[in-house]
């Protein structure tokens, strides 16, 4: 059996804020099924985007540490979160 996750758990795994995890699912970046009102989002999929930011950001910032890299995307959720005010 698949092991299934809210948004919710995904960005606490992730260290990520919620609005991000559903920006992600919007634009088709995270695998998500929709059911009813709600999304799941199987861990292989999670693993999958954990991997990806990490490669995005060694590749652009050779030494970057994986909680730089989550430190900075909360830094941008915020600044986008605080403009759209």
């Amino acid at each position: 059996m698949h092991e299934i996750m809210t948004p919710e758990q995904v960005a606490d795994y992730l260290q990520l804020n919620t609005d991000t995890v559903y920006r992600l699912i919007r634009r088709k970046e995270l695998a998500a099924a929709k059911i009813g009102r709600s999304y799941r989002i199987p861990k292989e999929a999670r693993q999958v985007l954990f991997r990806r930011v990490l490669d995005f950001a060694e590749k652009r910032n050779p030494g970057l540490s994986s909680d730089d890299v989550l430190e900075e995307l909360e830094r941008m959720d915020e600044e986008r979160r605080a403009s759209a005010r």
